[in-house]
């Protein structure tokens, strides 16, 4: 599927979900190790409750009018954390492949000329999202992420989403590996708590300088993983903001290292982040992404979906 394909970018208004994580672990009681929730595929009762989660996000959008980007499991089924949980190159080829046929076969159930649905491979970065470490650079993220990338590729992937990024330099390289491979790339940054990267660079900071270096690869750009009270101090004005073009939020206004310590689910108000996300959809009316991380699930894309269709002429 070519770039200028996706609906998104053609003006439909889409949804996405990247919060089963939070879900798994504390309503349905699964352990996941290491947070990859890809290995619950060979589970059958985790399949299974990955299949209605999905679902269920799906008929909530649907609903709404809105299409789906199916994606999510593949978060962290890249090399460094396949080895970690004991995954082969081969075992972890397969389950990347097994992914993108699992979120196939809901799309192509759910999809219609007004709710379109798409598959997406969500990346996420090289080490831990949240804290500060070892920083990898443009060329060896490019490296390190063109596997996965070509595995998703020939699975069928219609495009790649970059989550819960927050190092520049890998955002590059993992542009460049998508643009070599022939996919398109959403760089979904993780912006702390007053609007700021981890290393310090604001939201359009850190997008002017991946357009830059990548000639201006990534489809667009998308914040997720922080609540839209604590990320609201990023979106300052000026024209890089048209480069924007999705929120996922969480569902509680918390730090995400702490959200995933709590040991249960917080979940928040559904409605209120569907208003606060209506007013995001009234300031910024070229935004056409929509949805939820962690504590997310069917009820918040609903109330989103809802309130931001509210402010669009379908």
């Amino acid at each position: 599927m070519g770039m200028n394909i996706l609906p998104q970018l053609e003006g439909r208004l889409m949804a996405t979900g990247g919060g089963f994580e939070t879900w798994l672990q504390y309503v349905d009681g699964f352990t996941l190790r290491h947070f990859c929730g890809f290995e619950l595929l060979e589970d059958r009762r985790g399949a299974a409750c990955l299949e209605q989660y999905q679902r269920k996000l799906v008929e909530a959008a649907v609903s709404q009018g809105f299409g789906v980007i199916n994606e999510g499991l593949h978060y962290r089924a890249s090399r460094d954390w396949g080895t970690l949980i004991g995954y082969s190159p081969q075992a972890l080829e397969e389950i990347n492949i097994r992914g993108i046929e699992f979120y196939r076969a809901i799309a192509r159930e759910y999809h219609s000329a007004e709710t379109p649905m798409i598959v997406g491979g969500a990346i996420g970065p090289r080490g831990d999202a949240y804290q500060t470490g070892a920083m990898i650079d443009a060329a060896s993220a490019e490296d390190y992420h063109s596997e996965q990338i070509l595995t998703l590729k020939r699975a069928g992937a219609d495009m790649i989403t970059a989550m819960t990024f927050s190092s520049v330099e890998e955002a590059i390289g993992i542009s460049r590996a998508a643009v070599s491979a022939g996919l398109p790339i959403v760089i979904s940054f993780f912006v702390k708590r007053g609007g700021l990267l981890s290393n310090g660079e604001t939201l359009q900071q850190a997008i002017e300088m991946v357009d830059a270096a990548t000639d201006a690869a990534p489809a667009y750009y998308m914040i997720n993983c922080t609540h839209p009270t604590e990320f609201e101090p990023a979106l300052t004005v000026g024209t890089w903001a048209k480069r924007l073009g999705g929120f996922m939020p969480n569902a509680v206004a918390m730090e995400t290292l702490e959200l995933c310590k709590l040991g249960h689910l917080e979940d928040g108000d559904p409605e209120e982040l569907g208003h606060q996300m209506g007013a995001l959809a009234e300031r910024y009316p070229h935004i056409n992404v929509w949805g939820g991380c962690c504590g997310t699930d069917a009820r918040h894309i609903g109330r989103i979906a809802h309130s931001v269709g509210q402010f669009r002429c379908r």
